[in-house]
């Protein structure tokens, strides 16, 4: 099996790359603006220089890929439109994208309401891209993280329609709901998952 990363020097893809290198029957190829910044040598690695905003590059990075990890900042509508393009040129079904939490407003008061987006118009780019991969024929796992640390690993998940119940998450914890929607097909098809640390 063979994973495209897109975003792979953020925090998230690093952390994903190494739980995914656990599993030997698992190929990556590692897409970023500066893979320069990438120094993995293992014979199950590809580093690939790419802009995600150039569908060119995209496909020749999706050849031969089975699934696709998303996780990146900027022109996010744009970029993940030119993805869902090059993966259904290329045959790729299967996308799992790091949104936000509040897209759907589902941050409750005792976490604060103005994270959501009717209050905070930064998350207008990830609410946008999110409604792109939702509105796809894809097989899409969208997981909207709390606010990253680098705490205990423990977490639970929230549906679309449910409020969160805690404001932060491991960078960790994200990788782990990532690497198991990746690898299992029947998980988490076709939904966005919120996904917090449990309060204590």
């Amino acid at each position: 099996m063979r994973i495209l990363i897109i975003g792979a020097t953020g925090s998230i893809g690093r952390q994903l790359t190494n739980k995914l290198l656990d599993n030997e029957s698992v190929s990556l190829r590692l897409f970023a603006r500066h893979a320069n910044k990438l120094n993995l040598d293992n014979e199950r690695v590809e580093i690939v220089s790419g802009d995600a905003n150039d569908i060119t590059q995209l496909k020749q990075a999706m050849q031969n890929v089975d699934r696709v990890f998303v996780a990146l900042s900027g022109d996010l509508p744009n970029m993940i439109n030119n993805i869902i393009l090059a993966m259904h040129q290329m045959k790729v079904n299967k996308i799992v994208f790091i949104a936000s939490m509040g897209i759907y407003n589902e941050i409750p008061a005792n976490l604060g309401i103005m994270g959501n987006v009717k209050f905070n118009p930064m998350l207008i780019p990830y609410q946008k891209a999110a409604k792109l991969v939702e509105d796809s024929d894809l097989n899409y796992t969208i997981i909207r993280p709390a606010w990253f640390d680098n705490g205990n690993d423990e977490y639970e998940i929230t549906q679309k329609n449910q409020a969160f119940k805690g404001g932060n998450v491991s960078r960790n914890a994200i990788a782990d709901l990532a690497r198991h929607a990746l690898l299992d097909l029947n998980y988490a098809n076709r939904q966005s998952l919120g996904i917090n640390r449990p309060e204590i």
